[in-house]
């Protein structure tokens, strides 16, 4: 088998296992790029080097980007090798690099008051739903940008979201986003047919793919926080506040908070608990003070770098 059509074969594989087409296209892409740089050799004389050299492209990229393309080529040699294609791994001695754990990550966060700004600076019904399902259901960038209004059930007060790995979650609406449903509904200003998109378009009929891009999504939120003046805002931000705001709401309560950021493991949640309790945490240095090594009025009178002796 050339190298060419093992990556098709296992492109339809990975469709039969339910990884999205945008994932498909990731991956083909990326293997297509692999299979350039080693000349479409055969893949039974794939060398380790090989991998190396491709795996390169990533060297000064973080942690978590070289663990995707190692994980990327492991995935596509253990197809071949459960396909009796080839016998040995190249990738068998490549190990992924170590991740940092998700709670020491740099992550820009947003606080209840930013989130209060950019509310408020919403400028039409396009910008307020984008933020309000995003900061009401923290749900993912791809999940708010594909649900329409034939997901929403006003009645009942739900909304089904396409989460990740195609799973399909139906949600209980909070009642301040349910108003603003409601409201939008009533105001006429949006479309709200069932083919509609919740969160509609900036430009009537730009949409020609069945599935939508969630580059809408991230374009708006990047506008409001700019606007806010909060420009470091991003979707995932808001998805955060979105669970600390719950924990804050509900303190521990994390196998609630599990099916509402549609999380398949318990600890993939607690590190919002513990990023939550970590802050906490570390308010206490407020109190710290020196005052029986320096009075209050010894302070209060210095204005340069060297602390003032009291008399």
């Amino acid at each position: 088998m050339t190298l060419g059509k093992a990556i098709d074969v296992y492109i339809g594989e990975l469709a039969r296992r339910g990884r999205t087409e945008a994932t498909r296209r990731t991956y083909e892409r990326l293997l297509f790029d692999f299979a350039t740089s080693v000349r479409d050799k055969p893949p039974r004389e794939i060398t380790r080097n090989d991998c190396r050299q491709f795996l390169d492209r990533w060297r000064n990229s973080s942690a978590s980007t070289l663990a995707s393309g190692v994980s990327l080529l492991r995935g596509f040699f253990q197809f071949l090798i459960d396909e009796g294609e080839i016998e040995h791994d190249p990738m068998s001695k490549i190990k992924r690099p170590r991740k940092k754990r998700p709670e020491d990550l740099d992550v820009p966060t947003v606080t209840a008051e930013d989130i209060e700004k950019m509310f408020a600076a919403c400028e039409d019904w396009q910008e307020l739903l984008c933020l309000s399902v995003l900061a009401y259901a923290g749900a993912r960038r791809q999940a708010v940008s594909s649900v329409r209004w034939r997901d929403v059930n006003l009645a009942n007060g739900t909304i089904r979201f396409f989460e990740k790995g195609g799973k399909v979650a139906v949600k209980p609406i909070p009642d301040e986003l349910l108003a603003i449903f409601r409201a939008a509904v009533q105001a006429g200003e949006v479309e709200t047919t069932e083919e509609s998109y919740v969160v509609p378009n900036r430009r009537k009929a730009s949409v020609r793919r069945s599935e939508r891009s969630s580059k809408v999504i991230w374009e708006t939120v990047k506008r409001v926080a700019r606007r806010a003046g909060l420009p470091h805002a991003h979707v995932h931000s808001i998805r955060a506040a979105f669970a600390v705001r719950f924990l804050e709401t509900h303190p521990g309560d994390l196998e609630a908070l599990q099916p509402l950021m549609g999380h398949d493991r318990l600890e993939t949640t607690a590190v919002y608990l513990r990023r939550l309790n970590r802050v906490r945490a570390m308010e206490r240095v407020r109190d710290l003070s020196w005052r029986s090594v320096f009075p209050p009025q010894a302070v209060e009178a210095h204005t340069g770098f060297e602390p003032v002796p009291p008399p």
